[in-house]
């Protein structure tokens, strides 16, 4: 049977969430009240528990799931490119779609997890966005992503207000999995006066927890 692009985003949505409840779990065992490395927002992003688990550990816990899953789907797109330029067109048994650039596959996948009901969010943002969707969307993300842009190595951290609803909301930067990740970036972007360097962030991976039911 064929693989569809659809079928990989579903997979990846139903396997994700299934990863971020046992990352969650394992990452309160194993680091306990461990707040990681970086900056809180204008409100000092002091969030109180959120049942068992304070929603900052929750959004450093959806982070390291989604960020690897990321990773992995980049060097996997990169080598099916690599491989179809270099060999003939498969047998039908072993046919697969190529599958979508890692940016796409990131919003849908994200769209996915959404659709399925799950009370988070993630997206993807950058100052130098490919596409508009993907520019920073509220004025936290704003914030965060130029604090990112002058302290790559650190987080952004705050709280806001969007649709009635309050929010913990964490930026933290995204490192291209590989040179080839940026080059595809400079090339398909051309408007964009200043060119990407290999080991410069692209932009950012936006997570949100609500701070109430």
């Amino acid at each position: 049977m064929t693989v569809t692009r659809r079928h990989l985003i579903a997979l990846a949505g139903s396997l994700l969430l299934a990863a971020v409840l046992a990352g969650i779990a394992l990452y309160r065992i194993e680091t306990g009240l461990h707040r990681g490395k970086g900056s809180t927002g204008a409100a000092n992003a002091t969030a109180e528990s959120n049942a068992a688990i304070s929603p900052k550990d929750q959004a450093e816990a959806l982070h390291f799931v989604i960020a690897a899953d990321r990773e992995m789907y980049c060097k996997a797109f990169l080598a099916t490119r690599s491989a179809d330029s270099a060999s003939q067109e498969p047998p039908a048994a072993e046919k697969i779609r190529t599958p979508d650039c890692p940016s796409i596959a990131f919003r849908e996948a994200a769209e996915s997890v959404q659709v399925k009901g799950a009370d988070f969010s993630y997206a993807l943002r950058s100052l130098t966005p490919v596409g508009r969707r993907n520019g920073p969307q509220t004025e936290l993300e704003q914030t965060g992503m130029a604090f990112l842009a002058s302290h790559p190595d650190e987080n952004y951290y705050g709280e806001e207000m969007l649709g009635g609803r309050h929010y913990f909301t964490a930026v933290y930067p995204d490192i291209p999995a590989e040179a080839a990740c940026v080059e595809c970036h400079n090339r398909v972007s051309p408007s964009i006066p200043r060119r990407h360097q290999v080991g410069e962030i692209l932009g950012g991976i936006v997570i949100r927890v609500p701070l109430e039911d």
